[in-house]
């Protein structure tokens, strides 16, 4: 179970930001699926089940499941060392054909959430890398 901090720091991304899968993924470009901890940040806290977290809804990225997976793992292993690297790693693992694809699937959605109302523009961030 999520702890009160871990929890409001999730819902102050979502308010600020609006949902992570009208975003592109930070490493790779696909579709986003979750925000991301920016391990870099300076506002890192840990909840009592060891979770981090940070209550600056600037300190996290939107990432795909896989990146984000890849991306926790390597900061458990590794601490933030090599991290370019891992970038650019999940970049190229993404084909620019299937990067082009995801955008206008994703752009074409986010159109269809903005004429039915459901995202309005400034507030929900849509088209954000």
């Amino acid at each position: 179970m999520a702890t009160q901090p871990y929890r409001l720091a999730h819902a102050r991304v979502k308010s600020r930001h609006g949902a992570a899968r009208n975003w592109f993924c930070a490493f790779c470009g696909l579709r986003a699926d979750d925000w991301a901890l920016d391990h870099s940040t300076l506002d890192i806290q840990r909840d009592e089940s060891d979770r981090t977290y940070s209550l600056d809804p600037d300190s996290y990225v939107p990432l795909c499941t896989r990146c984000h997976k890849t991306y926790d793992q390597h900061v458990r292993q590794h601490g933030t060392d090599g991290l370019i690297e891992l970038f650019d790693d999940l970049r190229n693992a993404v084909s620019s054909e299937q990067r082009d694809a995801t955008r206008k699937s994703v752009i074409g959605s986010i159109v269809s959430l903005m004429r039915m109302g459901y995202l309005r523009p400034g507030r929900d961030r849509p088209f954000r890398r």
